[in-house]
Order: structure tokens, then C-alpha cells, then sequence
């Protein structure tokens, strides 16, 4: 089982720390929010950290191609690739709360799977063919960095999921840690890997969702329940065909409670979170309880957690983790 923690990068010296506190820890990577001028660049965040670590992998989680060409993206990824001896990740998402506050549109999805083309035949090392007006196209590739890069794309719907097993390598998915909604899911990718030639098994699904961990499971619960607002209503702002009926009405009435002109933990009460919301999105409560979630899911077959602990105890709560959960789930492979 490999478990990769989602943080934001917001000075030099917090990421640093945390980077080399999460490769002491026996954390596979970390991935950097890209909440656009809230957050540091994330491609100089990864560099600086893989300067000041051995093994950790670092990725964006994610950046979008709202503010940066599929080109663009391509050369910052490689040139962190170098830096990094090959520890980058490059992570991309069509657009969420950053893009819509500074006037920007999420990418169309027809348009994020053309730049995902773009970017992962340069990251392959080929070339790519662009028009040259009255010259017709002339072919062009990425000449500098280290090759490849894995693509990881953020997706929670049904076409975005599609789009995500033709193109990327891994997918970061933010539909929480019900298995019911993970099979749904892999229908999905399985779906858009098959039109590339390629099976489900070539595609890493990192299930990501919110963690809280502290001796006191229900402190822990009652944490992490103030800050899956915004989590949950990108899910189901796409789809609530994973919702049980009988959980409808409570995702419903918290969809119309909630208000993304908000800061980010008060953009809905955090009563109109149900349990039921809370144990899909969350993995939260002592470390033995987190460890038998943990161990579930593995029984199951899932092989890579992405976890975002509340911001607040962020270094406390990947402190415990690392500590508690990741050893008892050495055995695992």
C-alpha cells in the first residue's frame, strides 16, 4: 500500500520540513495543492523539496491548463523531472474554486483531453505535430528535462473518469473510499484505457479523500467533518448517481446549503454533513480505526491512498500516520 499526502505549499521552509518529514515517515509522495495565488508555484515547490530528499515522490494536485499551456506544462514537469532524478509527477485537473475566482472557465473537457494528448506525447519523448499558417505543421518535441513523466489526472465523473483512463498514467480519485463507488469508477477508466489499447491494471487509482487520526476518535471525526464541505460538493456537483437513495435527501439538502463565495470551512454547517458523507469522504478517528479502514481497503485490492489531512494539524496528523498506520500495513506489500 503506498500513501501519498496532499498538502498546500505555502512558504519555503514548511514545505521543505514536510517533505523531509513525510520520506522519514515512509510516505510515497507528496502532492502540492495548486490553488492559484494562495500556494507557491508547485513546480519550484516539488524542485526545492527534491533537492532536500532521496526518495519522497513529488506531484501537483493538481494545476490546471487554465492559466498554462499544455506546452508549458510539459517543459515544467520535465524540468522537475531533472531536478528531481525522476521523482516528479505531474498532476492536472480541468479547473475547480481558484479558477472560477479569478473570472477563469474550467477547461472544456473536449479541450483537456487534446492538452492531455499534447502533454503526454511530449513527456513520452515524441514529437507533436503544430500548425505553422501558410507552411502548413511542422513537427516539434521537448529536447530538455528528464523523460518520461507520469500524468496523474484529478477526476470524480463519469466522462472526466473516461477521459482519464485513455490519457493518464494514475488518476487521483477524489470520490472518497467506498469501494462501491471505487468499482463504479474503474468501469469508467476500464472504458477509456480500452480505447487507448490499454487495460484498467496499466491506470494507478490513487483513492484520495480527507484523513484525521488522533487518539481521541471522535476529536478526530469532528475535525476533519469541518473541512470535507468543499470535497463533497465537487463530487456531486457532477454526478449523485453513487449515492444511495437513502442518502439523497441529506446530500441534497447539504448541496443547497452550500456556498462557494465562502471561505473555504465555512462554506456550509458542518451539521449538514452527514455520517454518511463523512465515512465515504474520511478516513478519521485512532489509529486503530484508521487501520482497519486502511487494511479493508487493501483486502479489497486498492493500492494507493491520497490523503489530505485538515489543515489545521496537518503535520500532527501525518506525524501520528506515519507513526501508527503505516507500519501495520507493512504486511500488505
Amino acid at each position: 500500500m503506498l500513501f501519498s499526502i496532499h498538502a498546500p505549499a505555502r512558504n519555503a521552509e514548511e514545505i521543505t520540513r514536510r517533505a523531509v518529514a513525510a520520506e522519514a515517515l515512509g510516505f510515497h509522495a507528496l502532492f502540492f495543492a495548486d490553488g492559484h495565488l494562495n500556494n507557491l508555484d508547485g513546480f519550484q515547490a516539488m524542485t526545492v523539496c527534491a533537492l532536500r530528499t532521496e526518495r519522497l515522490r513529488f506531484g501537483i494536485a493538481a494545476t490546471t491548463m487554465a492559466y498554462r499551456d499544455p506546452t508549458t506544462l510539459a517543459l515544467s514537469a520535465a524540468t522537475s523531472n531533472e531536478f528531481s532524478g525522476g521523482r516528479a509527477i505531474l498532476g492536472l485537473a480541468t479547473g475547480d474554486g481558484s479558477t472560477y475566482r479569478l473570472g477563469r472557465k474550467a477547461t472544456r473537457l473536449a479541450d483537456f483531453a487534446a492538452g492531455l494528448a499534447t502533454i503526454r506525447e511530449l513527456l513520452g519523448g515524441r514529437s507533436i505535430e503544430v500548425p505553422r499558417g501558410d507552411e502548413g505543421a511542422g513537427a516539434v518535441s521537448l529536447n530538455v528535462g528528464k523523460l518520461p513523466v507520469p500524468i496523474y489526472v484529478a477526476s470524480v465523473g463519469p466522462r472526466s473518469l473516461r477521459v482519464a483512463g485513455r490519457y493518464a498514467d494514475g488518476i487521483m480519485l477524489g470520490t472518497g473510499f467506498d469501494l462501491d463507488v471505487l468499482e463504479w469508477a474503474q468501469a469508467h477508466v476500464a472504458a477509456g484505457a480500452r480505447e487507448d489499447g490499454r487495460d484498467l491494471s496499466d491506470v494507478d487509482i490513487a483513492m484520495a479523500g480527507m484523513i484525521c487520526v488522533d487518539e481521541d476518535g471522535g476529536r478526530a471525526r469532528e475535525r476533519v467533518r469541518a473541512r470535507l464541505a468543499n470535497r463533497v460538493h465537487h463530487n456531486f456537483r457532477f454526478t449523485t448517481e453513487t449515492v444511495p437513495p437513502d442518502e439523497l435527501a441529506g446530500v441534497q439538502r447539504f448541496m443547497a446549503g452550500f456556498d462557494i463565495s465562502k471561505p473555504l470551512e465555512e462554506r456550509a454547517d458542518p451539521a449538514l454533513i452527514t455520517d454518511y458523507m463523512l465515512r465515504r469522504f474520511a478516513i478519521a478517528g485512532t489509529p486503530e480505526e484508521c487501520l482497519a479502514r486502511v487494511r479493508k481497503l487493501a483486502e479489497a485490492g486498492v493500492k494507493h491512498l491520497l490523503l489530505t489531512p485538515p489543515m489545521r494539524v496537518l503535520d500532527e496528523v501525518m506525524d501520528l500516520w506515519g507513526r501508527e498506520v503505516i507500519p501495520g500495513c507493512a504486511d500488505l506489500g
